[in-house]
């Protein structure tokens, strides 16, 4: 039991330091301001986060949402992109692959679901937000070629996360 908590924390603590990471530079800064070890700093941060939701607020809820994909869509993103840089320079700009649009769809829905978990009263408001939103999902999961899922990520995915389109 021992060894498997301290593997455990040994893996912690290699994922904080690896530097392909997007929390390396947050990690290395706090970790150099305080003088405190990075599993210490992330133990702490876990602890807090604890702390915050358990109330269950609209703000916990939102940020359990946020937790929940926030990470998951950046390594999603960074996957697709891996994905396509395998892929032959000519290919590269060509159409948007099946698995890639649907990845946009399902990062596109977990952004919108927080979005109106953050906002519900606000978008409730807005005249056919529920039309918008239905038809808006409905073209990116249409079975086409150019639908909305391969839009955004020609335009916003693509863009953000390789370096060569900025």
């Amino acid at each position: 039991m021992a060894a498997n908590v301290l593997s455990a924390l040994n893996d912690i603590d290699a994922a904080l330091r690896a530097t392909s990471k997007p929390w390396n530079g947050l990690f290395s800064w706090a970790e150099a301001r305080t003088g405190i070890t990075r599993l210490k700093l992330f133990f702490g941060v876990v602890c807090a986060t604890c702390m915050f939701l358990i109330p269950g607020s609209l703000y916990s809820a939102l940020a359990s949402d946020l937790l929940g994909f926030a990470y998951p869509a950046y390594a999603t993103a960074a996957l697709m992109m891996r994905t396509v840089e395998q892929l032959p320079a000519a290919d590269r700009r060509a159409s948007v692959s099946p698995d890639n649009r649907w990845f946009t769809y399902w990062m596109l829905f977990a952004v919108a679901l927080t979005v109106q978990q953050m906002c519900g009263g606000l978008l409730r408001s807005v005249p056919f937000y529920c039309l918008i939103k239905t038809a808006f999902f409905a073209w990116c999961a249409a079975p086409m070629e150019a639908n909305g899922a391969a839009y955004v990520y020609a335009v916003v995915v693509r863009r953000y996360f390789n370096p060569d389109e900025r």
